[in-house]
C-alpha cells in the first residue's frame, strides 16, 4: 500500500484532499486506479483511504483513521554540518531509525557552510518525507538550523557520541523520561574546545565499541540503539 506522511494534511467531509505534489505522484508516477488503497500519515495519525475516481480528478475517500501517538521521551539528533552528501544520508538513516527531529549546527570540524545548507532544505526536507512514508512514520519530522549553544540550552538529556569516551554507550540507562538529544560530530568528532564545552555541562558522553565509524553510519548505529532503549523501556 502507497504510504504518504505530510506535516499538514487538507481534509473535508471525510475526504483527504492531497497536494497537488502528491496528486501528480499518484496519478502520473503510480498511476492510482479507482479502489486503490493509499495511507496517508500526520501528526501521529494515520488516515487510511481509498481512490474515489482516477484521472485528474483523484480523491480520496477516508476509510478509517488511528493514533499511534505515544506518552513516551522524544528522541532528537544534533547532527554537525558536514558534507550535504553524508547529511541527505544521515537524515534519511536518522528517519529510518527513529529519530522525531533534526537539528543541524556548525562544528569546529564542519566542512560545509550553513548557508550552503540552508539552500539545500527544500531537498533534505524531502528526502525525510521520502524516508518517512517508506519506514512508515506517523509524523513528518522536522529539520532545524541551530547553534551549539542554543541547544545545549534545549531542556532534554544531551547524549554525546565520542570515540574516545572511556564509557561505552551499552552502559547508557535509558529510563530517565526526558527527551533525548543525541549528538554526532562530522569527520573527526568533536574538538577539545568542544568537549570541554559537553563536559562543562555535564552531558553524557559516550563512546562505541566499533572502529571509527563515518558519520552517516554513525547515525544509524546510534540512534536506532537508543531509540530501541525509549521502545522498550516505555513501549511501543
Amino acid at each position: 500500500m502507497i504510504y504518504i506522511v505530510k506535516e499538514k494534511l487538507n481534509i473535508s467531509n471525510e475526504m483527504l484532499i492531497p497536494e497537488e505534489e502528491d496528486l501528480r505522484y499518484l496519478v502520473k508516477v503510480r498511476r492510482i486506479r479507482a479502489g486503490e488503497k493509499v495511507c496517508f500519515a500526520s501528526e501521529g495519525t494515520v488516515y487510511e483511504t481509498e481512490c474515489a475516481l482516477s484521472g485528474k480528478d483523484a480523491k480520496f475517500i477516508i476509510t478509517n483513521k488511528y493514533s499511534e501517538l505515544k506518552n513516551k521521551p522524544k528522541l532528537y539528533a544534533a547532527l554537525a554540518s558536514a558534507d550535504i552528501s553524508a547529511i541527505e544520508e544521515c537524515l534519511r538513516n536518522g528517519v529510518e531509525a527513529g529519530a522525531d527531529a533534526f537539528f543541524i549546527f556548525r562544528s569546529d570540524y564542519s566542512n560545509t557552510d550553513m548557508k550552503f545548507i540552508e539552500k539545500k532544505m527544500p531537498r533534505l526536507k524531502s528526502i525525510v518525507a521520502s524516508a518517512a512514508g517508506q519506514s512508515r512514520r506517523t509524523f513528518l519530522p522536522e529539520i532545524t538550523l541551530e547553534t551549539m549553544e542554543n541547544l545545549a540550552a534545549i531542556d532534554c538529556e544531551q547524549i554525546v557520541l565520542h570515540p574516545y569516551s572511556p564509557i561505552n554507550l551499552s552502559s547508557y540507562d535509558c529510563k530517565n523520561e526526558k527527551d533525548k538529544m543525541l549528538w554526532i560530530g562530522a569527520e573527526g568528532g568533536f574538538s577539545e574546545k568542544e568537549t570541554a564545552f559537553f563536559e562543562s555541562r555535564n552531558f553524557k558522553m559516550f563512546s562505541l565499541k566499533t572502529p571509527i565509524l563515518r558519520m552517516e553510519n554513525a547515525v544509524t548505529a546510534t540512534l536506532a540503539y537508543v531509540r530501541n532503549l525509549i521502545n522498550c523501556n516505555f513501549g511501543e
